[in-house]
């Protein structure tokens, strides 16, 4: 019978493997897409072994899942971080649109293989037999603070995927070296955004019945 020390050491030790194994496979995907990530090429170049996969992962598909989880769920953080600046009514919502896409631009950028991973399982057919139903639960606090600013008869979730959208496509063309990585590329992609959805916020008399 294992010792509460050992057992603690085998509870580290599993998440560490599985962390590794995420990691490692956020890598890859983003080096070479989701066909060519394979449990091999996961485990490449490390000292885990291939069956140590399936058991922390049902299989492959599980482990694609869980990574666009732990993605999903680390995006969904960061934008709550900033969406209170939403509710600033003292700031025109041009201004508000800007702090807080400034914020998740940095994100994206900032982080070159999670973006790319992300955007490679979101368009994939995996998304849709396998996270598409939990990345909109996942979303649902965000949605029910964004909802507040918009007009009642806006499609919320709508506008919350085509900012997503936008801001993902984009930033992929800075990760792949088709667009350049600075300020006036920066502006360019805000303009886009908020010209397409300034029509759907609230204006002031709308918000102060609120």
């Amino acid at each position: 019978m294992l010792k509460f020390s050992e057992k603690g050491a085998v509870i580290v030790k599993h998440h560490n493997v599985r962390n590794r194994l995420i990691d490692n496979t956020i890598m890859v995907i983003a080096a070479n897409g989701l066909d060519k990530t394979t449990t091999k090429a996961i485990v490449k170049g490390t000292d885990i072994n291939e069956a140590y996969i399936y058991s922390h992962f049902s299989d492959k598909e599980d482990l694609l899942a869980k990574v666009f989880e732990t993605l999903d769920e680390e995006l969904v953080a960061k934008t709550l971080q900033h969406v209170e600046v939403m509710y600033m009514r003292e700031l025109e919502y041009e201004i508000r649109c800007r702090v807080f896409f400034a914020a998740i631009w940095k994100f994206l950028i900032g982080n070159r293989d999670k973006c790319l991973a992300f955007v490679r399982y979101y368009y994939s057919p995996y998304f849709q037999k396998y996270s598409a139903e939990k990345h909109r639960l996942r979303y649902q606090p965000l949605l029910d603070k964004f909802s507040p600013a918009f007009k009642d008869e806006a499609n919320v979730w709508m506008i919350l995927n085509h900012i997503l959208n936008v801001m993902l496509d984009f930033a992929v063309k800075v990760h792949n070296g088709a667009m350049p990585d600075n300020d006036d590329y920066s502006e360019h992609v805000f303009r886009v955004i908020y010209r397409s959805i300034e029509q759907y916020f609230k204006n002031d008399q709308e918000q102060n019945n609120n």
